[in-house]
C-alpha cells in the first residue's frame, strides 16, 4: 500500500471527524463469474492541494481491506477504483458491502449500441454538439488500442475538420471522430463539439444501432430543413424554446440530413444555460463559454433544476408513446447514473496527480518541473468539474 506523506495528518484526523470506517470488500469477475485475485485496489481523497492515495492488492479470494475512516460527505467525494487489464473500474465507498464489478475485454464492437444521440445546434455560431450515451450489451469491455487506435466511431459531415472540445485521447481519423476509451457493460457517454460547415449542411451517417436520435436547435425561429428526422416543434427547457427534430430504431447505414437556412441569433445567457444545463444532465461534459454573466444561480441548484426538467420532458415522451418502457427505463437510468458518478478521466487525472506528488516527496522530479505538471494536471481536473 502506497501512502502520501505530506498528507498522513489528514488521515489522523479523519479517525475524529469521518463516519465510515474502514474500506472492506470483494473485487468479483462478472464475466467468469468469480471472485478475482492479485487485483489492486486504490483509495483516492482530493482536499486541497492534498491528495492522498491508499491501496491493497486483492487475496486469492478477492478480498481486500484499506484501513481508512472516509468521509463520505467530503467534495470532491472520496473515489475507490480496482484496475484490472489495464481498466479501472469504479467502486462505492458509501456501500456497507462493497462488490467492485470487473470484466474480460474484447475488441469487437458488435454488441455496441446508442440509447440516445443527442445534437445541440447554436444557430449563432454554428457550434454543433453531439452527446451520445453509450451502451454495451455485453459482458465484456469494449477495449480498443490506445489514444491512437480505434474505438467508437462516428462520421462527421463533410467540411468538417477539426473538433473544438471532446474528452481527452478523442481524435480524429479523417472525417471519422474516434473515442478510444473502453466501453465497459452496461452504459456511458461520450460528447464533442465541432462547427458546421460554411454551407450550412450536414448529412450524419448512422454506424450503431440507435434507439433515438433528438436534434435541438435555438433560437426555434430558425429555418431548418432535415430529412429523416421527425419535426416535434416547438419544445420549452427551462425558460428556453426549442426547435426539436428527432427518430427512433435507426439502423445502421440510415442517414439524416439537415440545412440551416439563415444564422439567428441567441442570447449569451441563454448559450450558457443550454450548454451547461444539459452537461450536467449527460455527465461529465466540461462546457467553457466565454463572458459568463454575473448573477447566475450556484451550481447545486442549476444542476437540480435542470435535472427535474429534464427527466419531466423524458417522462413526457414516454406518456406520448415516443419511448417504449423499456428504453424509457434505461435512459432514465442512465443519465441519473451519469450525474451521479464522478468520470473516469477525473479518476485518472487525480490518480496522476497523486503519484505526481509521491515522486516529488521522493526527489524524482524537479520542482520546477513538478510544479508545471501539477498545475496541468489541475487545471484539468477543473475542467473535468465544470459544470456537471
Amino acid at each position: 500500500m502506497l501512502v502520501n506523506n505530506r498528507t498522513l495528518w489528514l488521515l489522523f484526523l479523519h479517525l475524529f471527524i469521518s463516519p465510515v470506517w474502514g474500506l472492506s470488500g470483494v473485487v468479483v469477475n462478472k464475466t467468469l463469474n468469480r471472485p478475482e485475485g492479485n487485483v489492486v485496489v486504490s483509495y483516492v481523497q482530493h482536499v486541497g492541494n492534498d491528495v492522498t492515495v491508499l491501496r491493497d492488492t486483492t487475496t486469492a479470494t478477492g478480498q481486500f481491506d484499506i484501513p481508512v475512516q472516509v468521509d463520505v460527505n467530503a467534495d470532491p467525494p472520496p473515489m475507490l477504483f480496482a484496475q484490472y487489464l489495464n481498466v479501472d473500474y469504479p467502486g462505492k465507498v458509501d456501500s456497507e458491502t462493497i462488490e467492485i464489478p470487473v470484466y474480460e475485454t474484447t475488441n469487437a464492437d458488435t454488441a455496441i449500441s446508442l440509447m440516445s444521440h443527442h445534437i445541440l445546434i447554436n444557430a449563432q455560431t454554428r457550434e454543433i454538439t453531439y452527446i451520445l450515451i453509450v451502451q454495451n450489451r455485453s459482458d465484456r469491455t469494449y477495449l480498443s488500442e490506445g489514444d491512437h487506435g480505434h474505438g467508437l466511431e462516428l462520421p462527421l459531415p463533410d467540411g468538417v475538420t477539426d473538433v473544438l472540445q471532446a474528452p481527452q485521447g478523442v481524435h480524429l481519423h479523417g472525417n471519422v471522430i474516434v473515442d478510444p476509451r473502453p466501453i465497459v457493460p452496461g452504459n456511458g457517454q461520450t460528447f464533442f463539439t465541432f462547427v458546421l460547415p460554411t454551407t450550412h449542411q450536414f448529412a450524419q451517417q448512422i454506424t450503431y444501432p440507435t434507439s433515438s436520435l433528438d436534434m435541438l436547435v435555438q433560437p426555434s425561429e430558425t429555418e431548418v430543413t432535415v430529412a429523416g428526422l421527425h419535426d416535434h416543434g416547438t419544445v420549452t427547457m427551462g425558460t428556453d424554446a426549442f426547435r426539436r427534430f428527432g427518430a427512433v430504431n435507426l439502423v445502421p447505414g440510415t442517414q439524416v440530413s439537415l440545412t440551416i437556412g439563415s444564422e439567428e441569433w441567441v442570447s449569451q445567457q441563454t448559450l450558457v444555460w443550454m450548454l451547461a444545463g444539459l452537461a450536467v444532465i449527460f455527465g461529465g461534459i466540461a462546457v467553457v463559454v466565454a463572458r459568463r454573466p454575473r448573477g447566475i444561480s450556484s451550481m447545486p441548484d442549476r444542476r437540480r433544476q435542470v435535472l427535474l426538467e429534464q427527466l419531466a420532458d423524458l417522462d413526457d415522451r414516454f406518456e406520448r408513446g415516443d419511448l417504449s418502457e423499456s428504453d424509457y427505463q434505461s435512459q432514465r437510468q442512465a443519465l441519473k447514473t451519469e450525474v451521479a458518478n464522478l468520470s473516469s478521466d477525473q479518476q485518472r487525472l487525480i490518480e496522476q496527480m497523486a503519484e505526481l506528488d509521491d515522486q516529488f516527496e521522493k526527489g524524482t522530479v524537479p520542482k520546477d518541473q513538478y510544479q508545471k505538471k501539477r498545475d496541468a494536471l489541475k487545471k484539468q481536473i477543473v475542467s473535468q468539474r465544470l459544470p456537471r
